[in-house]
């Protein structure tokens, strides 16, 4: 009996030895589960305070390295070794989704450096917004070393943005300050400005005419416009027509004074309040070209209440009263002047979106009376006079045979029955800001190419055949240009309002320089590599804008415009694409000339054309539209998975959560009015892709988006 008891009394030392070691571990649990909680919370409030110093140092405009030692200090003070956190900018998209770029750290964009303002994603330049700082946090345990538990680990996030300046605007008045206005007075870095609220008194000179853009006087005119007084004062009058535009933006300037009564009108009706006397207006910080081809890079949005202006004299201007830096609407901004409120905000977890926007040349018939009566055109003839036009084309230089065939045109006109003609020819070279150029050859220079108008329309046939025959043939090929100054020229002053607008485009090139009359280094021979494809998509817009119903809109394409193909060495698809689109096989719209003799009967041909516009009846406006409830086909050629996806009706589509791959984009469809958009282009109106377009989605948080065109290969008549 004695032995069973004590068998049974070591039995329970064991059980109780057991159970100390089970309270032991749940004791270690309660107390460093307490701790860890409270290491938790201290390593998040000193991430907190990195993330919000960060932004603060980024909202100031401070290098890489003061953001970094910023954050640095911050989180050293609440007790985080620096050496466990990293910190990253924050990005966002243009719908507003917040995107950290944990690609490189903040260091890596060069200590010394002021902050990147865009950080690609995607192969989208998205805006700098913020700052996301990240950390962990190792410390010693209490009692959970007795069951194998000697460190415990924890970590925090945090992103803060600092609201500043807006990064776009719309509803704004088309007229521009300098950023040079607001003087930084008390040398803290930022410009200070004036408010009305506070310095009543003090009035800001919007612009006067001594401002550095010859030519200029301050007016811009926005996408799709003409430059035209007509235009500026219907924007005046109605600041919706301005269109979103975006801080980096560049926006063309209207040249001249422009200070006609109806100009002055309009400023009136803001002055005594007809209209409201506030408007927003965009602020500059940079200016390239000249006179009608000055563009303004935009820096910020200002409100301002005008006050008064002059036109008299040699000093014009127009004055106004400060009244806010417009506010984004967003988180973030991308212009600080020195007013910023930094927010904390929990931070983005890793998230991978494929995005996308398509937009379609969309084509809309349109049909008139068909007439034998003869109906007026106002015709502009535009010429390549680049250097190769004095190559040999047969018994002649391709220059001369343009000359003879351009003269025999006009005389085939009929001025007598209202018919006008004019004269654009490119390329005229011009001085300039010093730029780089790397395509096929890379180097820099001060020449800058464009269009110039050699006669305005006219009924005087002898004067403008007088001008044709002292044309001489040089340098590259703007044509982007010369579309610019031969729409501006057919459809401005003395343009016939009951007449038919005619383009005649005959280059024996590729285009080679954009819009604002820089070259792009490609030499214009051969096949044109994707480094130039900027200057065609410069040109097509032009077109575009030519074609559309803009001025006036009245249902009916602003112009009717003809290619001809000079020669061998030159890209059909654009020419094709820049001419208007066929409705009857048997009167096309784009020519070729191999010789001197076809080149006289091309022209012949379409002065027949012109001559007989009343009865081609059937027209067709170009216009760029957004492709609302396209269907979109996608697969991840990593995964073979495919996805079909619906266009908004802003032309977007979505994919969310991607999964990192190369993605195809195997098809877009949209019916429109009887015609189906799916033909995937290089570009607005551009010529066919050859492949599928792609876009690779990586590893890393983001937004990946591409940008999609779409164009119809229906035959178009209006019999369809």
């Amino acid at each position: 009996m004695k032995k069973f008891f004590r068998r049974e009394q070591g039995q329970s030392i064991i059980i109780i030895a057991g159970a100390m070691v089970v309270l032991v571990a749940l004791l270690a649990l309660v107390v460093d589960a307490g701790n860890a909680y409270v290491q938790r919370r201290q390593v998040q409030n000193a991430i907190d305070s990195g993330a919000q110093a960060g932004a603060l140092a980024l909202a100031q405009t401070k290098t890489n390295g003061a953001i970094s030692a910023a954050v640095t200090t911050y989180v050293r003070a609440n007790g985080l070794d620096p050496s466990r956190v990293r910190a990253y900018y924050v990005v966002q998209d243009a719908s507003g989704n917040n995107i950290v770029v944990r690609t490189n750290t903040i260091d890596a964009y060069g200590l010394s450096n002021t902050p990147p303002q865009t950080i690609s994603v995607g192969g989208a330049p998205l805006p700098v917004i913020g700052v996301q700082v990240e950390g962990d946090k190792l410390f010693p345990t209490y009692f959970a070393g007795v069951i194998g538990f000697r460190q415990m680990q924890t970590g925090g996030g945090a992103a803060a943005y600092a609201s500043k300046g807006a990064c776009s605007a719309s509803n704004m008045f088309p007229l521009i300050i300098s950023m040079d206005t607001f003087v930084d007075e008390n040398a803290d870095g930022t410009p200070d400005v004036h408010y009305e609220q506070t310095d009543p008194t003090y009035s800001y000179r919007i612009w006067e005419n001594k401002q550095s853009a010859p030519g200029n006087f301050g007016w811009i005119f926005w996408r799709n416009d003409t430059s035209s007084t007509t235009t500026l004062v219907e924007n005046m009058n109605d600041t919706s027509r301005s269109g979103n535009w975006a801080v980096g933006d560049w926006v063309n300037g209207n040249t001249g004074i422009s200070a006609s009564s109806n100009v002055r009108g309009a400023l009136d009706s803001r002055i005594n309040g007809t209209l409201p006397s506030q408007v927003t207006i965009p602020v500059y910080d940079a200016i390239q070209g000249t006179g009608n081809n000055t563009q303004y890079r935009i820096k910020a949005f200002a409100r301002f209440r005008i006050t008064g202006y002059t036109f008299q004299g040699n000093n014009k201007y127009v004055d106004g009263k400060f009244q806010e830096w417009v506010d984004p609407q967003a988180e973030g901004g991308c212009t600080n002047f020195g007013v910023v409120s930094v927010k904390v905000r929990p931070p983005i977890d890793v998230k991978r979106v494929l995005a996308g926007s398509i937009k379609l040349q969309k084509l809309t018939l349109t049909q008139t009376t068909a007439t034998t009566a003869h109906v007026p055109v106002d015709v502009v003839n535009i010429l390549d006079i680049s250097g190769s036009m004095n190559d040999s084309f047969g018994s002649k230089t391709k220059l001369r045979a343009a000359k003879d065939a351009l003269k025999t045109f006009n005389l085939n006109m009929l001025p007598a029955q209202g018919d006008q003609v004019s004269l654009v020819t490119y390329p005229r070279v011009a001085n300039g800001t010093r730029y780089n150029y790397s395509c096929e050859s890379s180097g820099n220079t001060r020449e800058y190419y464009f269009g110039q108008m050699r006669a305005a329309l006219t009924n005087n046939i002898t004067s403008v055949n007088t001008t044709i025959e002292g044309l001489s043939a040089d340098s590259y090929t703007p044509i982007a240009d010369g579309l610019k100054v031969g729409r501006e020229t057919v459809l401005g002053t003395g343009h016939n309002a009951n007449s038919v607008a005619v383009v005649i485009l005959a280059s024996d090139g590729n285009m080679n320089v954009r819009l604002n009359g820089q070259r792009t280094g490609y030499d214009g021979y051969g096949t044109p590599p994707s480094c130039n494809q900027q200057a065609e998509q410069d040109a097509l817009d032009q077109a575009n804008l030519a074609k559309g119903d803009t001025t006036p809109r009245d249902g009916m394409p602003d112009t009717i415009i003809f290619t001809i193909a000079v020669g061998t060495d030159f890209n059909p698809a654009a020419l094709q694409a820049i001419a208007t689109r066929d409705t009857d096989a048997t009167k096309p719209h784009y020519f070729r000339a191999t010789d001197a003799n076809s080149m006289a009967s091309i022209y012949t041909q379409i002065s027949q054309r012109v001559q007989q516009i009343g009865s081609e009846t059937c027209r067709i406006i170009t216009s760029e539209a957004f492709a609302s409830g396209a269907t979109v086909v996608i697969r991840n050629r990593n995964t073979n998975l495919s996805y079909t996806l619906q266009t908004t009706s802003n032309g977007e589509f979505v994919l969310p959560n991607a999964d990192p791959g190369t993605y195809e984009i195997q098809s877009a469809s949209v019916a429109i009015n009887g015609l189906t958009y799916n033909v995937f282009t290089d570009g607005l109106g551009g010529a066919a892709l050859t492949s599928n377009p792609t876009v690779v989605v990586d590893t890393g948080s983001g937004t990946y988006k591409t940008d999609l065109f779409l164009k119809t290969n229906n035959t178009v008549s209006c019999g369809n």
